[in-house]
């Protein structure tokens, strides 16, 4: 029966009657049970039954006999290498059902398996369905890799199947870089592709919404224009889009034509649950009533998207949202529409004043907030979660001018807290995230040789970089970067594995106002900025003690700003320096409503945003003087990272130093003559010139809690992967590139003083702050770090550093330590020539604030009164003496 079966398969144009008649033979066949000799036919049998079922639309049942096949193979113990077909489809045919924790499972063995058989795979065609996959999951840059792996794997003798395929594989490739906002990069594919000839309508709507996505509704109306007539599944697709172009003209009629077009094409059309183009167009009618003004009939129309959008939800109360986060089609997309109707909310509790509106507003944000959370824990690599921090940004601000408002209106200033809070949460995320999963990591019971395995390939990664950094050849950087892709879906795949190991990856401890109350400690305190498009929001935290402000942002000359910053990083030697009177009032205007409660506070944690990222508020004036006069300052990249400390022991002779410039040079890398006279201390363990290569720090950084690097660091501000420090040059990889470094495993490093230029600056990203080499320290696990903002002086460097490793060593803080550096530079008469602040304000301390224990408080306040009596004593002593010679 089985080879009957076979025989109907196998030919060359076989009819519906043929195939009808397979699916019968196979499904009797299979009805069986199988003995050890028969059991590799129902292996077969069961793949083809389900090619053929899946090809009939009858796809539970294919997925069935997929099923079928692999649990036999378990059964009989046979190689699972005779299963990667069933694998491969049926994780193709679940994510097809919207089952995309069960798809990834089947994919990703698929890949493991293909790895193993050498002939008779398709990788294009699994490379393409997981970047499917993660493109559909949000993950647009691993989405690249995959399709960029998925066209170099297609052979080129394949004719016109190739070049299909080859489309495909590119107009993927473009829509991930459309959602990545690279616009530019997707129109070139997309016009491109129009000049194969192949599905051009399909083009068109592409390219119209690349267009869309960059606000020219002109231009993409233009484009979808040109479409005549589309087949069933492009209509809605074309007509969404035609509604979505009228929508930004704010052309409501137009719009509400095309939609009432796509309604009723898709009244007639009967599809399962979970059609993504029937939850784009309740999301674009739900726009429509909306600037319609019609904030119930958007509500209804939004909860109808969730509910396309949403793998498992099905409650049409629009008093209820997805309680179970899931990954589904366009993940991005329902966290988009749940937060337009959580703004609608409470657009229409401003407008009844009825506070169920208030609260399903919140509670629908609060739902947002913890699904944009869920899809960053799901995504495997730094730069996804960034890229999402910044989408999710924009919803964190609209809320917060929402409730600020509300807040006002109600006179309920409590309200705030959750304001604070949310600003927090929305800051960093990638790096909380991306630390957290490697502080796990590192507890977990993951094997060794799988974590080998993760260190080769972060190695071949950082030496493919380093040779794709000096190549000048297109042709070897061609295949450089086609290898770079490869390894980056390997190391992919494989810390998707890690998760198995990591039962508590998504449970991280939940952000509040008191949990970061207590983490403050005594005499510590906090200033919070948020930026949104009208208010820069200041918070002000102390243990006991919470407020806030709104500052109007018309009020704010951010050009005058930066052009203080920028005068900073140029000083003259000598030169007067002259704040200005924009710069003098605005730290007044930021700090005056709090300066009374600051003067009992020994400590600022200082967690800015968006382009306060590059300030250096210690030297903000108030009242004639610097803040740093003031108080000792920190910094965060989030509140939700601070973790209040024991103030521990210093202990001198633990810290790791490395100079590899002192004596030379080395291409751009100019000679730094005195680098060796920072790290030049007693007990310091000192690396300089030939000793201070990158081996010898990548073999000695985890072994030491304290380092100290005097070197050169460049920040790639376009590039984050080509910012860098450098060690000495003796061998061809001296340069420790930053996603290297967020990898090396420093939980056990407390402190790195980064004496080098640039080591703060970086990529802004507006949710994540700067994408700087001291971010990537942060990854790897050090608590704190001074670095530098801009360009060192070498006298400057060694007069700080000298200054504040005394201050370490009398028991100071870290930032009480800088602070009284940068005092001391400022009283000495000797360094007057560089009392301008542009000479010593670039130095900054990220890090944790530190608490004396009581015990320690006990051993100074003993201490102080022994030097005190020592010191009567010796008074004593003396008029004793005195009297006794009269």
């Amino acid at each position: 029966m089985l080879k009957k079966a076979d025989s109907l398969y196998q030919l060359p144009s076989p009819t519906e009657e043929d195939d009808r008649l397979a699916i019968k033979l196979y499904s009797e066949a299979l009805a069986e049970t199988p003995n050890s000799e028969e059991v590799q036919l129902f292996l077969r049998g069961s793949e083809r039954l389900g090619v053929l079922l899946s090809v009939y639309g009858k796809n539970e049942a294919a997925a069935k006999s997929y099923r079928k096949g692999i649990q036999l193979a378990k059964a009989f113990k046979l190689p699972d290498t005779l299963v990667y077909s069933s694998h491969l489809f049926l994780g193709e045919l679940l994510f097809s059902l919207s089952k995309l924790d069960s798809s990834i499972y089947h994919l990703k063995e698929a890949e493991n398996l293909q790895k193993l058989i050498q002939e008779k795979t398709q990788p294009e065609r699994l490379f393409n369905a997981l970047g499917v996959y993660f493109f559909e999951t949000g993950n647009y840059s691993q989405s690249i890799s995959y399709f960029s792996r998925a066209e170099s794997a297609l052979p080129s003798s394949l004719g016109d199947y190739g070049r299909y395929a080859r489309y495909s594989f590119l107009s993927n490739k473009a829509s991930a870089l459309y959602n990545l906002e690279k616009y530019d990069s997707a129109k070139k594919i997309y016009e491109d592709l129009l000049t194969w000839e192949i599905n051009p309508n399909q083009v068109r709507i592409n390219l119209a919404n690349t267009h869309l996505e960059e606000g020219n509704p002109d231009q993409a109306l233009d484009v979808l224009n040109q479409i005549s007539e589309t087949s069933e599944p492009l209509k809605f697709s074309h007509w969404n889009l035609l509604a979505k172009g009228y929508l930004l003209k704010n052309d409501l009629e137009a719009a509400e034509l095309a939609l009432d077009r796509t309604r009723d094409s898709l009244m007639i059309k009967l599809t399962r649950k979970n059609d993504l183009q029937r939850g784009i167009y309740h999301n674009l009618r739900g726009q429509l009533h909306e600037q319609k003004k019609e904030y119930q009939k958007a509500l209804n129309s939004y909860q109808k998207a969730i509910i396309e959008l949403h793998p498992t939800f099905q409650n049409s109360d629009i008093f209820q949202n997805p309680e179970k986060s899931s990954l589904g089609m366009s993940s991005i997309t329902l966290f988009e529409v749940l937060a337009s109707k959580a703004k609608i909310a409470w657009m229409l509790y401003e407008k009844e004043e009825d506070s169920k509106w208030f609260r399903l507003g919140l509670s629908t944000y609060l739902s947002a907030f913890d699904f944009a959370n869920y899809i960053s824990f799901n995504f495997d690599n730094d730069e996804a979660r960034i890229f999402l921090g910044d989408q999710v940004l924009k919803a964190y601000q609209i809320a917060i001018e929402r409730i600020y408002n509300i807040a006002l209106e109600r006179d309920e200033l409590g309200l705030m807290e959750q304001a604070f809070v949310w600003a927090e949460q929305s800051k960093a995320g990638a790096l909380r995230q991306s630390a957290y999963f490697e502080r796990l990591k590192r507890r977990s019971g993951i094997p060794l040789a799988k974590l080998q395995e993760e260190e080769n390939l972060q190695f071949l990664l950082s030496k493919n970089y380093q040779r794709q950094y000096l190549s000048n050849d297109p042709e070897e950087l061609k295949k450089l970067q086609e290898e770079f892709v490869k390894l980056q879906v390997d190391l992919s795949r494989l810390r998707e594995e890690f998760k198995s190991f990591l039962p508590d990856f998504e449970n991280a401890d939940v952000f509040s106002l008191a949990r970061y109350q207590d983490q403050l400690g005594r005499r510590k305190a906090s200033l919070s900025l948020f930026q949104t498009s009208s208010k820069l929001f200041v918070f002000w935290v102390e243990p006991d003690f919470f407020d806030f402000k709104a500052l109007d942002i018309k009020e704010i000359n951010f050009r005058e700003l930066e052009n203080w910053r920028k005068a900073l990083q140029t000083p003259n030697l000598g030169r007067k320096y002259d704040a200005g009177s924009f710069i003098s009032q605005f730290g007044k205007t930021l700090f005056d409503p709090w300066l009374v409660r600051m003067k009992s506070r020994n400590q600022l944690i200082v967690v800015p945003h968006a382009q306060f990222n590059s300030i250096p508020f210690e030297v903000l004036p108030i009242d004639g003087e610097y803040l740093i006069e003031r108080i000792a300052v920190l910094y965060q990249f989030s509140a939700a990272l601070v973790k209040s400390e024991p103030k521990k022991e210093w202990f001198s002779n633990a810290v790791l130093g490395f100079s590899p410039f002192e004596q030379k040079g080395f291409q751009g890398l100019s000679r730094l003559p005195g680098s060796k006279e920072e790290i030049s201390r007693k007990g310091f363990t000192v690396f300089t010139d030939e000793s201070a290569d990158l081996e010898t720090f990548l073999k000695e950084a985890s072994n030491y809690p304290y380092i100290h690097l005097a070197t050169h660091a460049k920040a790639e501000p376009g590039d984050i992967n080509s910012s860098f420090i450098a060690f000495y040059p003796g061998l061809e990889e001296f340069r420790l590139f930053s996603q290297e470094l967020s990898y090396q495993a420093l939980d056990s490093v407390e402190f790195v003083f980064l004496s080098a230029c640039e080591t703060g600056a970086g990529q802004l990203s507006d949710s994540e702050g700067l994408i700087s080499l001291a971010r990537s320290f942060a990854l790897a696990g050090a608590d704190h770090l001074i670095t530098s903002l801009w360009l060192t002086e070498n006298q400057v460097a060694v007069y700080l550093s000298d200054a504040f490793y005394k201050h370490l060593q009398e028991g100071e803080t870290y930032a009480s330590a800088l602070r009284l550096a940068k005092l001391d530079l400022l009283n000495d008469p000797k360094m007057s020539q560089f009392s301008h602040p542009g000479y010593w304000a670039n130095y900054v301390l990220i890090g944790q604030p530190e608490v004396v224990s009581f015990e320690r408080k006990v051993k100074e306040v003993i201490g102080r009164i022994a030097l005190v009596l020592f010191i009567l004593a010796g008074i004593v002593w003396i008029i004793y003496r005195s009297n006794k010679k009269e």
